[in-house]
């Protein structure tokens, strides 16, 4: 069993690290397509003797409002995707029947904030922090919120997100490169923003379960959040916050105890 489990860890280690290079390898790929594209256009008009400056046929522009007509069409569609997050629950929530839960954006959103909270002394590309934090969920506008009890693989999950990225990407002309950069080193996890983002996105997670227990006044009930994410927090501040939310936790939970507020026969089951 032991070979089997060390087996399983290399195959999917293997294959996160070929999506990454096919990713990167169709960037490249398409910037130098890009780049081909420009200069023929250019040695097009100066062999048709069309000086910079001067006017263009008429074929040539309507050609270029068409262009710009696509490219506009691209961003609506672009903003589209982006708005599916405003209205596509979190799964986790969902599945324990968290009613009116947050949104996939809504997550984003204030892991986006946090990094306001960032003075400079943590050694951070703080914009970068918060575009990353803006666009590492991003794929879930068209894959939806896959999590490790939806019955789907971690190389099928990255392999549909990486499509979806690529997809979202060609959306956006000469930022795409930008917003595929950021999802792959989220997605490597090797970089400190990179993993500081990682921990952002589970304090978000366990400061809205602190949330929805003072919401319903059922102390202690989605305690799974935290002990999911036990020992895999890294950076000290956020650490810190971690250590702040479980203290105001405790003092809430204690505070209805002395209330005579009880957890319900449901919240004592999932502890």
């Amino acid at each position: 069993m032991l070979a089997i489990y060390r087996l399983s860890t290399k195959l999917r280690k293997h294959s996160f690290v070929l999506c990454t290079k096919l990713s990167k390898l169709v960037m490249s790929r398409e910037t130098h397509v890009n780049g081909v594209d420009s200069m023929l256009q250019q040695q097009q008009q100066t062999e048709q003797g069309t000086p910079s400056g001067q006017t263009q046929p008429s074929g040539t522009v309507a050609q270029d409002q068409s262009g710009q007509q696509k490219k506009f069409s691209d961003y609506v569609r672009f903003l589209e995707l982006v708005g599916n997050l405003k209205h596509t629950k979190r799964t986790g929530w969902v599945l324990r029947n968290v009613k009116d839960c947050e949104s996939i954006s809504g997550h984003m959103y204030r892991m986006g904030m946090m990094s306001f909270l960032l003075d400079g002394s943590q050694g951070l590309d703080r914009i970068k922090v918060m575009e990353m934090a803006l666009v590492h969920d991003l794929a879930e506008s068209i894959v939806g919120d896959i999590t490790p009890y939806c019955g789907i693989s971690r190389e099928e999950k990255l392999l549909r997100e990486f499509s979806a990225m690529s997809e979202i990407a060609d959306l956006l002309g000469p930022t795409k490169e930008r917003l595929l950069a950021l999802f792959n080193e989220y997605e490597e996890g090797k970089t400190a923003e990179a993993k500081f983002v990682k921990d952002l996105d589970r304090l978000d997670m366990v400061m809205q379960a602190f949330e929805y227990e003072k919401r319903d006044n059922c102390p202690m009930k989605h305690q799974e959040f935290f002990d999911s994410t036990k020992g895999k927090f890294s950076h000290p501040f956020v650490i810190d916050m971690v250590n702040e939310i479980n203290a105001q936790r405790e003092k809430f939970a204690e505070k209805c105890s002395e209330n005579g507020s009880t957890p319900s026969r449901e919240v004592a089951s999932s502890r």
